[in-house]
């Protein structure tokens, strides 16, 4: 292949044969959209047969969204690629098994993420904006770079990934609102959005949050109220369910296959007042050397081998301390 070029996909396109572009494990709406509407770019101005690649498959409102948005996935493939291309990672561990496929490989390696970025990148190129709302986002942003309209399909979908992980919009910027009327002027429908994201409660996912309740410690620091549980499974929605019951902060933490994984999520005041990051300050202190973490402000995922018990108290002690307020046990 020849040498590096200096846009997107930084090698000459027309060689490509064949792309894969990675999400990360079990992967939600903005990841697997992001990659649908990237994968039509690429065959926009490149031959190139393009994967994408969901490790260990899909969340179950991603399923569904690919009826109506659908592309060719894969959890396995033994093809040889020529152009890998991360969206909506986070930390290389969520790569599963391809991580280090990938890191063998000698084929050119970008990353598109609004996640903070991690030390010891095993990427060629970064297209990193721990400010924009979500992936979806920076791929119409790199649409624009190539001078190329997305067109109403990959405008809705793109609609749909910026509103998935922007909560609707409730966690966005000035450049998120731009974004989102340049897809209506392309035809996109934000009630057809709307519509998307809604879904039939899965019976499991419902289950978890009420069991997530039952087992639920509160806690005061100060004028914050944190809440922690236990759950072996759907974490993430638990942590997101007991902040709109009104927690500050909330942890859901449970053991899987031999490690301890959590969701933390908070509020949009707590962050604001208080400026703790729950992926760079919460998440990646409690996995450090024992697994790994990372996320955003408000929402954030990790993984250790302490045990769910033994995190419960470090995500307690670590949270009053960054805090500096001792934790009261509300009965």
């Amino acid at each position: 292949m020849s040498r590096e070029k200096a846009t997107f996909p930084f090698v000459e396109a027309r060689k490509l044969r064949r792309a894969a572009i990675l999400c990360h494990r079990h992967a939600d709406p903005d990841a697997y959209l992001s990659a649908y509407a990237l994968s039509h770019l690429i065959r926009k101005f490149s031959p190139a047969t393009v994967d994408i690649i969901t490790p260990e498959g899909m969340s179950t409102l991603t399923k569904q969204l690919q009826q109506t948005f659908p592309s060719r996935t894969l959890e396995e493939s033994q093809r040889d690629y020529d152009l890998f291309v991360a969206v909506d990672i986070g930390h290389t561990e969520l790569l599963k098994n391809w991580l280090g496929r990938i890191t063998r490989s000698g084929a050119m390696k970008i990353l598109i993420d609004h996640h903070p970025e991690q030390k010891g990148s095993i990427y060629d190129r970064m297209l990193v904006d721990a400010n924009a709302s979500s992936t979806a986002e920076m791929v119409l942003k790199l649409y624009n770079e190539l001078n190329i309209k997305p067109g109403k399909k990959r405008a809705q979908a793109l609609l749909v990934g910026i509103l998935f992980d922007s909560q609707h919009l409730a966690i966005s910027s000035g450049s998120t609102l731009r974004a989102c009327v340049e897809l209506l002027d392309e035809g996109a429908e934000v009630e057809e959005a709307r519509r998307l994201l809604r879904s039939p409660p899965d019976y499991g996912e419902v289950i978890a949050k009420l069991k997530g309740a039952k087992r639920l410690r509160i806690f005061r620091l100060s004028n914050w109220v944190l809440a922690l549980s236990r759950i072996g499974s759907f974490q993430s929605h638990v942590a997101r369910a007991l902040v709109h019951l009104g927690a500050d902060v909330a942890l859901a933490v449970g053991d899987f296959e031999n490690e301890t994984r959590g969701s933390l999520r908070s509020n949009q005041r707590f962050y604001d007042s208080t400026k703790i990051h729950l992926g760079t300050q919460v998440a990646e202190v409690l996995s450090k050397e024992r697994g790994y973490g990372g996320g955003h402000a408000t929402a954030a995922s990790f993984t250790s081998s302490s045990g769910e018990g033994e995190v419960l108290k470090e995500a307690l002690a670590l949270i009053s301390k960054l805090l500096n307020a001792q934790p009261v046990e509300v009965n």
